[in-house]
């Protein structure tokens, strides 16, 4: 069984790298070896004068990878934008989904799991041809749909996985963390309310500050 993961949002901010560092920690105490990708991360600060992603950074740190960081995120860009459109207003090149792909088959070629996280949500332009529900199928991609149990928190899920249908991404399930103490009380019944909502696999619940659950990595696995 392929385990090779898209991290996606229903939104921003609803921890998808933070999801996407535990679960490589957690299979690489599993002594698998993880190979991780943020293809393409906007919204980047700057290091010595060039943009930094620190996402992408985070997923290597956490995997214990030596990758280089120029294989996991080919493409770097200032504008907190869908890729396409940070490129744009950057000024920079568009990204390609052919190197894209090409980087993801040689990290492949020495992995047991393949984590990738998205920027900017499944529908997200990539070169404005193709978004990250092309790259999905391309690679052969489920999705792990991560949302924040905040207010309209169901609706933007919904769409997100009702996007993910129309297309024939497959979708694995969602995880439903929690931004704050307030939203960790509420979170499993939270989840509940989003499956039946959706219809849509529950693989867990995260709360605020705390260790991601065994039983969303067994369910993955």
């Amino acid at each position: 069984m392929a385990f090779n993961f898209l991290i996606s949002g229903s939104g921003p901010g609803v921890g998808k790298t933070m999801v996407g560092c535990a679960l490589a920690f957690a299979f690489k105490v599993r002594s698998m070896r993880v190979g991780v990708m943020k293809p393409v991360q906007t919204g980047c600060g700057e290091r010595e004068g060039v943009p930094a992603p620190e996402d992408a950074g985070s997923l290597i740190a956490a995997a214990s990878s030596d990758l280089p960081l120029e294989l996991v995120c080919l493409y770097r860009y200032r504008s907190a934008l869908a890729p396409a459109a940070a490129a744009e207003i950057d000024g920079l090149a568009l990204p390609s989904p052919h190197a894209i792909e090409r980087a993801y088959r040689e990290i492949l070629a020495n992995s047991d799991v393949m984590l990738v996280e998205d920027a900017d949500g499944l529908a997200a332009p990539i070169d404005w041809t193709h978004n990250y529900a092309d790259l999905a199928r391309a690679l052969g991609l489920e999705i792990s749909m991560v949302a924040a149990n905040r207010p309209g928190f169901i609706n933007a899920a919904a769409l997100a996985l009702d996007y993910a249908s129309h297309r024939t991404v497959p979708v694995r399930g969602f995880i439903l963390s929690a931004l704050d103490r307030e939203g960790s009380s509420t979170v499993r019944r939270d989840a509940d309310l989003l499956s039946r909502a959706t219809g849509a696999t529950c693989l867990g619940t995260v709360r605020f500050k705390e260790p991601l659950g065994l039983d969303i990595v067994e369910r993955l696995l």
